[in-house]
């Protein structure tokens, strides 16, 4: 087992441990903790650090590579995408344009539109998760009392704005 040359972290222990606090995702603290590991302990392999940290040996070899090819930059750099969802680019505008100017009643309608016209099937989940990344609302209308009186309500209201507006001068 080769012992690494850690006078390739240029990084000091302090500057890796501030870091460590504001990384911008958790998943960066255990590869930071490996640099403050290889510095801290000198004599230490890298199996040994890896039993420290309880992740495995070829995970650090990975993450020590990553550092030494591209520094700090290279191992905190995080190159998975998430799914890019079953419609092409082009298909997802034309449906928000359809959602923004005719709109549907419900997921269910969505679906049904979404079939005929591009042959793409969502289940119910699907299309919630679609709606969320493309960041439309669902409009839900507020709860009112089916005994409400208008004309009380509107005689509260004009009550209520000339209170306001006294209160106001």
């Amino acid at each position: 087992m080769r012992m690494i040359d850690r006078s390739l972290i240029k990084e000091s222990i302090e500057e890796l441990k501030a870091l460590q606090k504001k990384v911008s995702h958790r998943r960066f603290v255990p590869r930071i903790q490996m640099l403050i590991f290889l510095k801290e302990y000198p004599r230490k392999p890298l199996k040994e650090i890896s039993e420290l940290l309880h992740l495995h040996y070829e995970t650090l070899k990975k993450w020590w590579k990553k550092y030494k090819e591209g520094g700090l930059e290279g191992l905190l750099e995080w190159k998975v995408k998430g799914y890019p969802g079953k419609m092409k680019e082009e298909q997802l505008k034309e449906f928000e344009k359809e959602l923004n100017e005719k709109g549907f009643s419900s997921q269910k309608e969505m679906m049904k539109w979404i079939y005929e016209r591009f042959g793409i099937e969502y289940c119910q989940q699907g299309i919630s998760n679609l709606l969320k990344r493309i960041g439309a609302k669902k409009k839900v209308g507020r709860p009112m009392n089916v005994k409400k009186d208008e004309r009380e309500e509107r005689k509260f209201k004009e009550k209520r704005f000339r209170d306001s507006k006294r209160e106001s001068r």
